[in-house]
C-alpha cells in the first residue's frame, strides 16, 4: 500500500533527528576539530542508513527506478499495487474504456483467489509484475526469508498461468541491502513510483484526482491499489470512482500511458 501522510512525516522526523542530535553534539565546545569531522561523519553514515530503508525511491547507488527514462512527449506509467481483488475487473474495464495499459503489481496469495482476474490482466495486454507472496515488510528480514518470498510469488504465478514480468516492487517500497542481492539473482528489477496519492485511505474521490493531476509531471509512475495488502475483500470503491477522471485529466494535459516494462 501507499505510504500515508504520517508514515511520510514519521520518516523524515527520523531522518531529521539523527541529523539534528548529531550536529547537537557536535556543537559542545570540548569536542576537538576532527572529532566533529567525525560525528559528522556518523551524522550522514546514521542518516543515509534511516533514508535508505525508509524512502522507497532513495538509495545512493541508484538502483531504484522510480520514474520513467527521458522520452518523447510527455510520458506516465499508472500502476496498481496489492491486487487482483473482486474489483480489479472493474479497474480493467475503465482502462479498455480510456485505451490505457498498466502495470499490476500483484500478490501471488491474492492470485490465488482469483486466478482467472489474474490471467484477464495479462490478457488484456497490462504487464503483470512483482509484489511478492504476501504483504510483509522486508526491510527487517533475511536474505533467506526474502528470496523465499519472491521465488515463491514467481513460481505461483507462473503455475496461475502468468509469468510475471522481472519488476519487482517492494510492499511499501520498504528494502534493506539483501532485497537488492535477491533481486539481482532473480534477475528482478527494482521500482518504486514518484507519486502516490494515498488512495488506501478511502479519501473522497475528489481529493484522488486532484493529489493524481495536480503537478503532474513528464515521467510519472503513478500509484494506485486494486487491493489492499492481504485483505480478502477491500474497498477501493474511492479509486475505482476517480480513476476515469484521473484518465481524462492526464490525457488531458498530453500525457500518454506507457507500462513499466516498455519503459
Amino acid at each position: 500500500m501507499g505510504a500515508k501522510a504520517g508514515a511520510w512525516l514519521n520518516r523524515a522526523l527520523s531522518v531529521l533527528a539523527v541529523l539534528s542530535s548529531v550536529v547537537l553534539v557536535a556543537e559542545l565546545p570540548w569536542i576537538a576539530s576532527w572529532g566533529k569531522l567525525a560525528i559528522f561523519a556518523t551524522a550522514l553514515v546514521l542518516g543515509g542508513a534511516v533514508a535508505f530503508k525508509q524512502i522507497p525511491a532513495f538509495d545512493p547507488l541508484g538502483r531504484i527506478r522510480w520514474r520513467l527514462p527521458p522520452r518523447k512527449g510527455r510520458g506516465c506509467a499508472i500502476t496498481f499495487d496489492d491486487g487482483p481483488s473482486a474489483d480489479t475487473p472493474r479497474v480493467l474495464e475503465i482502462l479498455a474504456l480510456h485505451r490505457v495499459k498498466a502495470t499490476f503489481f500483484v500478490l501471488s496469495t491474492n492470485a490465488r483467489r482469483h486466478p482467472n482476474i489474474l490471467r484477464r490482466i495479462a490478457h488484456e495486454g497490462h504487464t503483470v509484475a512483482v509484489h511478492g507472496t504476501t504483504h510483509a515488510k522486508i526491510h527487517g528480514a533475511t536474505e533467506a526469508a526474502i528470496e523465499q518470498e519472491l521465488s515463491t510469488a514467481i513460481r505461483e504465478l507462473s503455475e496461475l498461468g502468468v509469468s510475471p514480468a522481472r519488476l519487482y516492487r517492494p510492499p511499501h517500497g520498504l528494502k534493506n541491502s539483501a532485497t537488492f542481492r535477491v533481486a539481482r539473482r532473480l534477475g528482478l528489477g527494482i521500482w518504486a513510483w514518484s507519486r502516490g496519492i494515498w488512495d488506501t485511505d478511502r479519501p473522497d474521490p475528489d481529493v484522488l484526482v486532484n493529489r493524481a493531476t495536480r503537478f503532474a509531471c513528464s515521467r510519472m509512475v503513478l500509484l494506485l491499489h486494486d487491493g489492499r495488502g492481504n485483505e480478502e475483500e477491500p474497498d477501493i470503491e474511492p479509486m475505482l470512482a476517480a480513476l476515469p477522471r484521473i484518465l481524462d485529466g492526464l490525457r488531458r494535459r498530453g500525457f500518454d500511458f506507457v507500462t513499466l516494462d516498455r519503459a
